[in-house]
């Protein structure tokens, strides 16, 4: 992400880094069809998943392979177009910076914590009754999720030919998946649980576009490490709120299992406030006359 930031301008940045999510989701799609058949092709001491664990591992190695030998980057077109973007100041612009970058933070982590939460309970849900999924199923319903990055990369392209802004266009893709995991909870069927699935179709719009508004407030020296902590912030949130999750559902699996995802929907609407608070200050902000440097 930090590659495709530093290689685009702020312009298409939404897009180029949605488009980077496209082709995760294409891959994850195409491994999502395959994966609960080869759960089930091979097994190794009446334990199954063999072949699947060592094609992941393969592809892992393979992508290992390809960043450290064929990845490359010029860097001197980098440092050109980084000089033209430092030429054009904004007045109090560092301080805006400031605000605004903690405000993106805190809106990605308790989103971060509704999608990762709701999700890791999602896979067990969807194993219990009134569901009860075979491996087959559940790699059917991965790659119904994977869709959602297709849709979501035809909203940002949508929105932003309509010039909507990032700010609105993150929000529409936390109403999205607040909507749709509200109705996960009281999913019963198969057919019910695609059905709110659907709804979500904008929900992986959030985070690109968190990123891609983050990146334009940093010095583009600045981008692989800003990424490198908004991760690591989502990672030290999901060591606290993954075990609260899990016991939360346990506790909630015999009266009401669906309770977890109306949380993950609370946890969404309260990541709206932060990314509202940015684009009221962003709107304000554009009125500022632009003023060209030495």
């Amino acid at each position: 992400m930090a590659l495709v930031s530093v290689c685009s301008g702020e312009e298409e940045r939404s897009v180029r880094i949605m488009r980077t999510e496209l082709v995760y989701g294409v891959a994850g799609f195409i491994g999502s069809l395959a994966s609960g058949h080869l759960f089930n092709l091979y097994t190794v001491d009446l334990k199954q998943g063999a072949i699947l664990s060592s094609f992941s591992v393969l592809l892992y190695f393979l992508c290992l392979l390809y960043a450290a030998f064929f990845l490359q980057v010029d860097f001197s077109e980098l440092g050109e177009r980084q000089e033209r973007r430092e030429s054009v100041g904004i007045i109090n612009h560092e301080a805006r910076d400031k605000i605004n970058i903690a405000l993106l933070f805190l809106s990605g982590i308790l989103y971060d914590i509704a999608v990762a939460g709701g999700m890791e309970m999602l896979a067990a849900y969807v194993l219990k009754d009134p569901l009860g999924w075979g491996a087959t199923e559940v790699g059917y319903g991965n790659a119904a999720g994977s869709l959602l990055f297709v849709t979501s990369f035809l909203g940002v392209k949508m929105f932003t030919r309509c010039s909507v802004r990032d700010e609105s266009m993150v929000m529409i893709g936390m109403v999205s998946f607040a909507a749709g995991i509200y109705f996960m909870a009281f999913v019963t069927t198969t057919p019910m649980y695609f059905l709110a699935r659907s709804v979500t179709l904008f929900a992986l719009i959030p985070m690109p576009t968190i990123r891609s508004l983050l990146s334009k407030q940093v010095r583009g020296t600045s981008y692989g490490i800003t990424f490198v902590m908004l991760q690591l912030s989502f990672k030290l949130a999901s060591l606290v709120t993954t075990p609260i999750y899990t016991e939360i559902y346990q506790a909630t699996l015999d009266t009401f299992p669906g309770f977890v995802f109306i949380l993950s929907s609370i946890f969404t609407v309260l990541s709206m406030i932060p990314i509202s608070i940015v684009g009221c200050r962003s709107a304000r902000q554009d009125g500022y006359e632009r003023i060209q440097g030495n």
